[in-house]
């Protein structure tokens, strides 16, 4: 009795089927179309003037970096002389 209402409960292979048969063709069906479309090709050219900026050179990082140690440093010391 028990396996005979299972089987009425049970859904047709075909309920279980079609929705994950649908699925699988939209998803190859996106795939194609994005296959078929060609990249389009574009150039950049970052430094038109021929120069470079001046936050492009590793000085300038490098002076920055000792003067915000330096502030650093000078911060926390006049707060340890107040304490």
């Amino acid at each position: 009795m028990k396996t005979a209402r299972n089987l009425r409960t049970m859904k047709p292979k075909s309920e279980i089927l079609v929705p994950f048969a649908v699925a699988l063709l939209f998803i190859f069906n996106s795939v194609l179309s994005f296959a078929q479309s060609a990249p389009e090709k574009v150039e950049v050219d970052i430094n038109a003037d021929g120069g470079s900026v001046w936050y492009g050179q590793p000085w300038v990082w490098a002076v920055g970096i000792a003067v915000f140690i330096v502030l650093i440093v000078a911060i926390t010391r006049s707060n340890s002389k107040n304490a």
